[in-house]
């Protein structure tokens, strides 16, 4: 048995080096002034746009809007698309705040952080305004892990700001971390001030105070007023008493986005939140991808599937079992899997189908459009005259219906489902001896479809069907 501590350590190791890697040149940093504070919105409330954006445009003030599509089915409470990119056009930053305001600490639902970003991209770039895809993002509920910011850095993303824990306590009037870019990954950006309906001036005045030193101060804020979430609403009229104290004792308040100046990407900080989770969990409460669990209950089927037929690389075979390189080369020795051995021709000239065992693009080039792919809805076909060359097909890339998309094998534009914050998991191929595949999928509205993959000599039998 693989000791999975070891291999969390090993992963977390990893997830370091990659964040530490600069991605774009050098710029000189620039001495952080005393008394400067982001303000930072979340989840798209509609106090947004017919409140705070028009007070903070006045003052002259930057911020970020993160925006979620979560609660946008209520159209009295929540803004629009249209209403964010009228923000936009105020002059503010508009943050990604994924598509369903999922717990991203946990593996299983970070997995699908790209295809949630790409969502509200693509929802972003479809208004009026032609809001750009966003640079920054706001972590759901304050909640985090290794994986959710290796996904954030593999998408290039700039800046994600946490919450105030764990260094301070939810719900009260502790107060969290200051931004240092000398101490914190800009991918972990704390917040120093977590704005409830018991602050007051005194505390605001209290927080802001540490914006001094080299220091600044992260402020977050939810509805004014928040109707709907009302454990996090900020009444306006104390609001604009802030903002005005803000004004008056001359802090400057900036966007996220504004931050650049301030980091030397050559040399980000080892953060030690790099390596938490948040909230804790014990190991047997983490929930990890539903392929990543299936890749391991058959370990045995999937690394020679990936190893021997597809040639993946150790590092490729590690991604879809979220273990380590070592982990990998221990298991296939423990199997002895031979990745010299050429796979042998099936009896009879039959042609070998393999279920696609999914972690490789297969669409190089197009990428932005395939995200987060069902692997249960692709199978390998390999070539009769060459048993190392495969083409890989979709059974079925999309089913629309009266014009809606009905479902969709990876990620790229809203489904009805998606619509509804509703996840469709995959379901991998069911395996028959004779090397044939199938599988039978039932959608919420109880549509059904299904599909097989009959391999023949010479040829193979595909079937779809819908009902």
């Amino acid at each position: 048995m693989l000791n999975s501590k070891v291999g969390a350590k090993r992963i977390l190791a990893l997830t370091l080096i990659l964040l530490t890697q600069s991605v774009l040149p050098a710029a000189p940093t620039q001495p952080i002034p005393d008394k400067l504070v982001v303000l930072t919105f979340d989840d798209a409330v509609k106090s947004h746009r017919t409140f705070v954006a028009p007070l903070l445009k006045e003052l002259g003030f930057g911020a970020t809007f993160f925006v979620t599509h979560k609660w946008m089915d209520d159209a009295t409470n929540f803004m629009t698309w249209e209403d964010i990119g009228e923000i936009h056009q105020m002059g503010f930053e508009i943050g990604n705040h994924s598509w369903t305001h999922d717990d991203f600490s946990q593996p299983k639902n970070a997995a699908r952080l790209k295809g949630e970003l790409a969502l509200v991209d693509s929802s972003l770039s479809h208004t009026k305004a032609k809001v750009p895809r966003p640079v920054s993002f706001a972590y759901c509920g304050n909640s985090f892990g290794p994986e959710a910011v290796q996904q954030l850095a593999d998408l290039g993303c700039r800046f994600a700001r946490r919450g105030e824990m764990p260094e301070a306590t939810y719900g009260t009037l502790e107060i969290g971390s200051t931004y240092d870019p000398k101490r914190h990954h800009p991918l972990l950006i704390p917040t120093t001030g977590d704005a409830y309906p018991n602050w007051s001036l005194d505390h605001l005045k209290t927080v802001a105070a540490r914006a001094t030193n080299g220091q600044i101060v992260v402020l977050q804020f939810h509805g004014v007023p928040d109707v709907a979430h009302p454990w996090v609403h900020t009444p306006p009229e104390r609001f604009r008493e802030y903002m005005a104290w803000l004004k008056e004792n001359n802090f400057r308040c900036i966007a996220v986005r504004d931050l650049e100046s301030f980091i030397d990407r050559e040399h980000l900080p080892d953060d030690p939140m790099l390596k938490t989770r948040q909230p804790k969990r014990a190991p047997e409460k983490i929930v990890w991808p539903v392929e990543m669990q299936a890749t391991r209950r058959e370990s045995a089927y999937w690394l020679e599937n990936m190893l021997v037929h597809h040639r993946y690389t150790w590092e490729e075979a590690a991604h879809v079992l979220g273990w380590s390189v070592d982990e990998v080369k221990q298991k296939a020795d423990e199997l002895h899997i031979n990745l010299d051995a050429t796979p042998q021709a099936t009896a009879g000239g039959i042609v070998r189908v393999l279920p696609y065992p999914g972690g490789r693009e297969v669409r190089r080039g197009f990428t932005d459009g395939n995200i987060n792919f069902q692997r249960g809805m692709k199978a390998s076909v390999f070539l009769p005259w060459d048993a190392t060359s495969y083409v890989v097909v979709d059974l079925p890339e999309a089913i629309f219906s009266n014009n809606r998309l009905l479902y969709l094998a990876h990620t790229h534009i809203p489904t009805i489902w998606d619509e509804q914050n509703i996840i469709i998991e995959n379901i991998d191929w069911t395996r028959e001896p004779d090397g044939s595949l199938k599988y039978e999928r039932v959608l919420p509205n109880k549509i059904a479809f299904g599909a097989s993959i009959k391999p023949r000599a010479g040829s193979v039998d595909m079937e779809l069907w819908l009902r």
